[in-house]
């Protein structure tokens, strides 16, 4: 209702969005730590300000997380590690963000954007998948916690290609400023992601 208020007076153009994430977590402690597919959805608006400026919040239900791998026989074997690892672990963080862009036009087909990102945490669900057949192995496993709208915060940029007048694309890449581990001291890590989007313009 802010930004509504604050620009009646320009053209501003509503839209909806999906597409695809490819996330994980950067920093200290994150080795075996890797990149994970997931997806997010959501609505926009574009803001009119001049022809080369326009400003692009978000609403999006966005899932990041990370996996890795475990090696049974190396936990069991006081670090000697086999040849396959028994588990794949997939972390999923579900959240809620807000990005907040401004775009500048650098032709009539391709934008810039960038600006701050915020998040909220919905939950997290974590998957434990057995890659070991065999029968002494536990079974495939997963739970979920909530994630009390823990706030994330960082700073995104992209790119906007137009296709038509109404559909575009938008490579974007994100890096949160946050710490996720403020009780550690001295070691710091990030939530990071890589979106591919498709957008639809209502005009």
């Amino acid at each position: 209702m802010f930004l509504y208020q604050g620009v009646t007076a320009q053209e501003t153009r509503f839209g909806i969005k999906g597409g695809f994430n490819y996330s994980s977590i950067v920093g200290d402690l994150t080795d075996g730590l890797k990149f994970r597919f997931s997806g997010h959805g959501g609505i926009f608006l574009e803001i009119d300000f001049s022809e080369k400026f326009k400003l692009q919040p978000e609403v999006l239900y966005s899932s990041q997380g990370f996996q890795f791998s475990t090696d049974l026989a190396a936990i069991q074997n006081g670090g000697t590690a086999a040849d396959d690892n028994d588990f794949r672990t997939n972390v999923q963080l579900n959240f809620l963000t807000i990005p907040i862009l401004g775009k500048f036009a650098l032709n009539d087909k391709w934008d810039v954007e960038f600006g701050p990102q915020f998040g909220f945490l919905l939950n997290q669900v974590t998957k434990i998948k057995s890659l070991d057949e065999s029968p002494n192995v536990d079974a495939d496993r997963s739970g979920s916690i909530s994630g009390n709208f823990q706030l994330d915060y960082g700073a995104a940029v992209g790119l906007e290609y137009k296709l038509t007048d109404n559909v575009s694309v938008s490579p974007r890449f994100y890096v949160g400023l946050r710490n996720r581990l403020n009780g550690l001291a001295g070691a710091q890590n990030y939530n990071a992601a890589i979106q591919l989007s498709l957008n639809y313009m209502f005009r």
